[in-house]
C-alpha cells in the first residue's frame, strides 16, 4: 500500500507508461478494474493517516477495518484541529481490537464525542446532511449482460429510498416463498428477491401507465414461429436485444400479452402487421376477477392486480378466449402450470372447472397421490 501511494503521488506509471496507477494494475492482469481503483484510493488515504497505516502494518487492523476508519476520518467536521483529528484516529484504531468494520462505521461520531464533546452534536448533524447529499448525488443503477445473455445489476440508493425498495422486495419475496411452498417447492431467499423485482416491473407494465419512449410504450418484442409456439422444438427471439429464449417462456408470455401477427416473405422480411387479439381484457377480465377474486391456485393470496389471464386450453392449440377457458394466475403459478407440449402429459399440471365454474388443479401424477393418479385441489376461498 505504501508503494502504491508513492507511485500515485509521483504519477510514475502515468509518466512512464501513459497509464494511471489503477490502470497499470489492471493492465498487468493482477486486478479487476474496480478493485484496482479501490486499492489505489485506499493506499492514498492510508498514506494521509499514518496512525491507521501503522496499525495495518503491525496487524492490529485488517484492510477492511482500515478502509472504514479512513472513510470516517475523511468525514470529520472541518472545525477539528490537527490534534483532535489525531486523537479521533487513535480512538478508532483502539476500537479496532473490539469492533469489526460495521461497528467501526457507527463509532466515528462517538470518537468525536470523546475528543471534542462540545462539537459532537453539531458534527453529527452536519455529517448526516453531508452523507445524505452524497448518497443523493451518487445514486446509480447499471446493468450488463453475462456470457449467456442474463442481466447483472449493480447500483446504489440512498438509505431511505434503499430501505423502501428492500421493504417491498422482502414483503413480496415472503409471499412468493409461501406460494411456492404450497406448490411443493421453495426458492431461496435470493431467488425470491429476484422474483419480487421482476414482479414489480410486471405489475407496473400491467397498469398500462408506463411513459412512452420513442413514440411507443416499453414492451418486449418476441419473434417466434407459430409451429414452435404450438409445440415443435425450437426457440424464440427477443427482438429488443436479439437474445434467444425458450418456446416455453414465449408461450407463457403469449397467454396474456398483445399479439401482433407479422406476415413474412421468404426472406423473413415483414410484409404486413395484424391487429391485437385474444386478450383477457376489458369486460372479460372483469368477469375473471369477479369469479376468481385473485390467483386461483390453491393457497395463493395474490390479488387480481398481480395476476395474468391464463388459457386453460392454450390459444395456440385452438383454445378460445372466453370465461370458461380462462383462469387468473399470479406469475409464479402461471409459470408452474403453463403446458409444455414436449413434456409427457402425466408430468404436467391440469386445470378443470367445477360445476360452479371455478378452477380445480390436478398435480402431476404421483405428486401427493398414488402412482398414475392425480390429486385435485381447489383454492380455499371457493370451498369456504
Amino acid at each position: 500500500m505504501e508503494l502504491l501511494a508513492e507511485a500515485e503521488r509521483r504519477e510514475v506509471t502515468l509518466r512512464q507508461l501513459g497509464l494511471p496507477t489503477a490502470g497499470w494494475l489492471t493492465d498487468r492482469n493482477t486486478h479487476w478494474a474496480r478493485s484496482a481503483r479501490e486499492e489505489v484510493r485506499l493506499a492514498v488515504r492510508l498514506d494521509a493517516q499514518p496512525l491507521v497505516a501503522r496499525a495495518v502494518a503491525e496487524g492490529a487492523l485488517s484492510l477492511e477495518q482500515a478502509r472504514v476508519i479512513v472513510h470516517g476520518l475523511d468525514r470529520l467536521p472541518d472545525d477539528l484541529d490537527g490534534r483532535q483529528r489525531e486523537a479521533v484516529a487513535a480512538q478508532l484504531v483502539e476500537f479496532g481490537s473490539e469492533f469489526g468494520p460495521y461497528g467501526l462505521s457507527r463509532l466515528v461520531n462517538r470518537a468525536v464525542e470523546v475528543v471534542a464533546p462540545e462539537v459532537a452534536e453539531e458534527a453529527d448533524r452536519r455529517a448526516l446532511e453531508r452523507v445524505e447529499a452524497e448518497q443523493e448525488r451518487d445514486r446509480y443503477l447499471t446493468w450488463r449482460k453475462d456470457a449467456d445473455g442474463a442481466l447483472l445489476f449493480r447500483g446504489k440508493l440512498g438509505k431511505v429510498a434503499g430501505q423502501q425498495l428492500v421493504g417491498v422486495l422482502r414483503s413480496l419475496a415472503a409471499r412468493q416463498r409461501k406460494a411456492a411452498r404450497t406448490a411443493g417447492s421453495g426458492p431461496a431467499w435470493t431467488q425470491a428477491h429476484a422474483d419480487a423485482l421482476v414482479e414489480l416491473a410486471s405489475h407496473f407494465c400491467s397498469c398500462g401507465r408506463l411513459p412512452r419512449r420513442g413514440g411507443d410504450r416499453p414492451r418486449l418484442l418476441v419473434s417466434v414461429e407459430l409451429d414452435v409456439l404450438g409445440g415443435r422444438l425450437g426457440a424464440a427471439t427477443l427482438l429488443n436485444t436479439g437474445d434467444r429464449i425458450t418456446a416455453g417462456e414465449a408461450r407463457r408470455l403469449a397467454c396474456d400479452a398483445d399479439i401482433l401477427p407479422v406476415v413474412l416473405d421468404g426472406r423473413s422480411v415483414p410484409l404486413d402487421l395484424g391487429r391485437r387479439r385474444r386478450l383477457f381484457a376489458g369486460p372479460l377480465r372483469a368477469l375473471l376477477i369477479a369469479r376468481d377474486q385473485g390467483c386461483a391456485f390453491p393457497g395463493c393470496d395474490r390479488g387480481p392486480q398481480d395476476c395474468d389471464g391464463h388459457h386453460i386450453v392454450s390459444w395456440y392449440t385452438g383454445g378460445r378466449t372466453e370465461l370458461r377457458n380462462g383462469v387468473l394466475l399470479c406469475q409464479f403459478h402461471h409459470r408452474l402450470v403453463e403446458p409444455d407440449p414436449n413434456a409427457p402429459p402425466g408430468r404436467q399440471w391440469l386445470i378443470r372447472l367445477d360445476s360452479s365454474g371455478r378452477a380445480e388443479f390436478g398435480a402431476p401424477e404421483g405428486m401427493g397421490a398414488p402412482p398414475g393418479e392425480r390429486r385435485w385441489r381447489q383454492h380455499h376461498r371457493y370451498r369456504s
